[in-house]
């Protein structure tokens, strides 16, 4: 009798501390956000004034959150397919025996480890206009020296190649991982055949990475989404407001207009966005995807 018992109520009492700190960290919080997008709470007053929907209305008719919530989307479309490609090239080259593929593995992955706001300093001196080595190369191209990150034309695009450059690392292992499982038979049954490497390439390699793209791009979207480090240390949403992106505004408005509630109402909004996204990623992306093992 006790030892069904334990079977039965041992592996609920391991799982509880695990469970408990995620309802403290995640769905508490998460529960409390919301309830605040009803209110227009200031967090220098302690009053919680019940507005209702009028948090979200106001966004309808807010220009400087329409335009970060474009600038977001920008981002991500030109991170996304960056980081996917590059990833993927990288780690189809890491994939063939040459020697020191050890040492170019941890180049590589070097960004990965690198805090960002040391990352975000070096980014800042490579693109200083003065002394950064990205105006050097084009001055020795014999073109002028440009403000990359003081002019709206550029400064989101810079921001684009640093994340890149952040999310390219671990993302290759992922894919040098998904290459390595690919089982060695499949090509030589199309070696066999007379396939040639793009053939081998197009037909084996990718469909074979499906599920790990698919996981590429949701985590990558996801990362995109909430950008805010690198905007906050390198333009601070500017030049005229082209960095600004969702998550950016929500710090602003929550901590430095002292706006609470309709910060929350902006998290509140920008959850719902990730989640329609990761869904329509699954939804077509995800088709035929398995995940059984042989």
């Amino acid at each position: 009798m006790w030892y069904r018992f334990q079977r039965k109520i041992a592996p609920y009492v391991f799982i509880l501390p695990g469970v408990l700190f995620y309802l403290m960290v995640t769905f508490i919080p998460a529960a409390i956000g919301i309830g605040l997008s009803f209110t227009n709470w200031s967090i220098i007053t302690p009053k919680f004034d019940w507005v209702g929907l009028r948090n979200y209305e106001r966004l309808l008719t807010d220009t400087l959150f329409q335009t970060s919530l474009s600038n977001t989307f920008r981002y991500a479309l030109w991170l996304i397919p960056g980081v996917v490609i590059c990833s993927l090239l990288l780690a189809l080259l890491l994939n063939t025996k040459v020697r020191g593929i050890t040492f170019f593995r941890t180049v590589y992955y070097l960004p990965m480890v690198t805090p960002i706001a040391v990352a975000s300093v070096i980014w800042m001196w490579i693109y200083d206009r003065r002394t950064g080595i990205l105006n050097y190369i084009v001055r020795l191209l014999g073109m002028p020296p440009r403000n990359w990150l003081n002019n709206p034309d550029t400064a989101l695009g810079s921001l684009v190649v640093m994340g890149i450059w952040l999310s390219v690392g671990s993302n290759m292992i992922i894919y040098l991982a998904a290459l390595q499982g690919i089982s060695r038979s499949y090509y030589e049954a199309a070696d066999i055949d007379g396939a040639g490497y793009w053939q081998r390439f197009r037909y084996i390699t990718l469909p074979l990475l499906r599920p790990t793209t698919l996981f590429v791009i949701i985590t990558t979207t996801m990362g995109a989404l909430r950008a805010f480090s690198q905007m906050n240390i390198m333009t601070q949403g500017g030049p005229l407001d082209s960095t600004t992106t969702i998550v950016f505004y929500i710090f602003k408005t929550a901590f430095t207009d002292l706006r609470m509630g309709y910060a929350a109402a902006v998290s509140v909004v920008l959850f719902a966005i990730t989640l329609v996204i990761t869904f329509v990623d699954w939804k077509f992306l995800g088709k035929g995807v398995s995940y059984d093992a042989d």
